[in-house]
């Protein structure tokens, strides 16, 4: 199934419960590889929350270039935690499928290997362990 910048709820049962292939069209491809380097040019000289500065109480600072890549890695760190039962590979997988079809909006600003990667995870019926309950009150799908 080639995937555009839409689902429909027939394509969503199709991808979940007939395991048909998610293939990203050229244009959604497009749209990412568009989105990331505006991103990554508007950035250089502007403070950009959860881009380029600290989150929360420390989203005033802007973080230097070299630690950039670590401000990422720790925030993925910081949210890493829940707790309770897993939730099902279903309802993660129909979670997973949400995200990318946010991301093929091409406003997310990602990378499109970012959105391959989870195609393939989709496709090959990889899912993560995800707690019912998140660390973030507002924002349990961070987890």
């Amino acid at each position: 199934m080639l995937a555009e910048n839409k689902i429909t709820l027939a394509s969503l049962y199709k991808i979940l419960f007939e395991e048909e292939p998610l293939t990203l069209s050229d244009q959604c491809m497009q749209k990412l590889e568009e989105s990331f380097h505006f991103l990554k040019t508007f950035s250089n000289d502007k403070i950009i929350y959860g881009i380029n500065t600290g989150f929360g109480p420390m989203a005033q600072y802007r973080i230097e270039d070299e630690s950039l890549s670590q401000l990422q890695y720790n925030i993925i760190r910081s949210h890493a935690t829940g707790a309770g039962h897993p939730l099902p590979e279903l309802y993660v997988k129909a979670a997973m499928i949400a995200r990318l079809y946010t991301f093929l909006q091409g406003k997310s600003g990602i990378h499109k290997e970012l959105a391959l990667l989870i195609t393939e995870f989709i496709n090959r019926g990889i899912t993560p362990y995800v707690p019912e309950h998140g660390s973030v009150g507002a924002s349990g799908d961070l987890v």
